[in-house]
């Protein structure tokens, strides 16, 4: 046997390997090759003098924000029936909850906020009395974030409505799909992260600087 149908996988065994060491189920594999055979013909099939990324490009971001828009959609109805204003304040909250304490800043950088943004939603949790702050030992220049009995009573009341709203959000994405879309979505989210902590502070042309190298 020539194995010739074997020896055309091997490059993309070895690309997903490399991308993706932590998954190595064949089922993921096949969806993931799926996917990246037809996106190669797509970009053969339409690509232009000014190229296929900027459409593609634009696609992603009308898609990204949709899903946003649906997301807190889902959340406020879904929160009715708490005190909690809108979907950052339960986040900050159930993040609160696990931790069983944080930092107003640890809090604010789990959630991708500017400190401004943040300390705002950390201003009506307290004011709402669903968290209290008290002295670092640590560091008594912080103060550390707890969730109050209240709070927790909030939290309880709308989180099972809220798990069913994470599980909408994914659609009718079967398994596999949704590991893929993860995995997508995971190296997305890692190049803006190192992004933020490289351009910390700088405008949007030391952005552009950074992305271009």
């Amino acid at each position: 046997m020539k194995y010739e149908l074997l020896n055309s996988l091997l490059p993309f065994l070895e690309e997903y390997e490399r991308t993706y060491p932590k998954h190595q189920h064949p089922q993921h594999f096949a969806v993931w090759l799926a996917r990246q055979t037809s996106t190669e013909e797509q970009v053969a099939n339409k690509e232009t003098d000014s190229g296929p990324e900027v459409t593609e490009a634009t696609e992603i971001q009308r898609i990204v924000l949709f899903l946003n828009r649906y997301m807190k959609s889902y959340a406020k109805k879904a929160l009715e029936v708490s005190s909690l204003g809108n979907l950052d304040e339960y986040l900050y909250l159930h993040a609160v909850s696990q931790a069983g304490g944080l930092s107003k800043s640890d809090l604010i950088y789990r959630n991708r906020h500017e400190k401004p943004t943040g300390m705002e939603i950390i201003r009506r949790l307290l004011a709402g009395g669903l968290i209290a702050q008290t002295d670092d030992q640590e560091d008594r220049r912080s103060k550390q974030l707890h969730i109050t009995e209240y709070g927790q009573a909030a939290l309880n009341q709308v989180v099972a409505r809220m798990d069913f709203v994470t599980q909408l959000l994914s659609g009718s994405l079967n398994g596999a799909e949704k590991l893929l879309l993860l995995q997508i979505l995971e190296k997305m989210e890692s190049f803006h992260q190192l992004l933020q902590a490289k351009t910390k502070g700088g405008d949007f042309e030391e952005i552009v600087r950074a992305t271009r190298g």
